[in-house]
């Protein structure tokens, strides 16, 4: 596999967010994060698609067969596939599964609860932040990535009394704790602080606003 082609297409996947966070990884590790993010947008693109909830839990099951399972027969030639089996390290199944699980919560026409939320919090963003981590059993991390997942899901929902019961939800997950330091976990440490200022604040974000983005620039200048 062509890993400079392969790293262009799942940029061009990606949010400007996301994208822009890429580039904050040390080079050798930025492949991985495109990799997971990639991973992440692909399974959220199953819960926009809507239709029939037996057919969105049909579609994850099979990330589930792929990257949990590790079954061999399914996936062939699917690039993103393919760059996990080659690249994914010790671990990363678990933290896959959690990832799935999280979005699986999704699932049905039936209003999200704050246990709800918080379940979708903790999968989805434990998951996600403890694979591009490389550190699914560290707490700090998967707190920070509880907080960021219901603060994205709030600056991405529709509905007004779901983003404001997420950013409810990801305000009572504020810590004073410090997020570890370190250029790995740069990316993930200025998500977090982007996150968690409009958490702190109560504050429903839309989407990647010119306000983050000043916010990211000076925050990137930090150590």
């Amino acid at each position: 596999m062509n890993d400079i082609s392969d790293m262009a297409r799942m940029l061009a996947e990606l949010p400007p967010l996301q994208a822009l966070l890429t580039a904050y990884a040390p080079r050798a590790q930025r492949h991985w994060h495109a990799l997971c993010w990639t991973l992440d947008q692909r399974l959220a693109a199953v819960i926009r698609r809507g239709g029939e909830p037996t057919i969105a839990a049909i579609r994850l099951a099979w990330w589930d067969a792929v990257l949990v399972e590790g079954d061999p027969s399914k996936g062939r030639g699917e690039p993103l596939v393919e760059a996990w089996r080659e690249t994914a390290p010790e671990g990363a199944a678990a933290c896959a599964s959690l990832l799935i699980d999280g979005w699986r919560g999704l699932i049905g026409p039936e209003a999200l609860s704050p246990d709800d939320l918080a379940h979708f919090g903790a999968k989805r963003g434990g998951g996600l932040f403890g694979l591009i981590a490389g550190a699914p059993r560290d707490d700090m991390i998967a707190k920070a990535g509880s907080l960021w997942a219901l603060w994205d899901l709030a600056g991405h929902a529709s509905d007004p009394f779901l983003a404001h019961a997420a950013i409810a939800e990801a305000q009572a997950a504020v810590t004073s704790q410090r997020f570890p330091g370190g250029r790995a976990l740069k990316p993930l440490r200025l998500l977090h602080g982007l996150a968690q200022a409009d958490a702190r604040a109560g504050r429903v974000p839309h989407g990647f606003e010119g306000r983050h983005y000043r916010a990211l620039l000076w925050r990137s200048l930090l150590p």
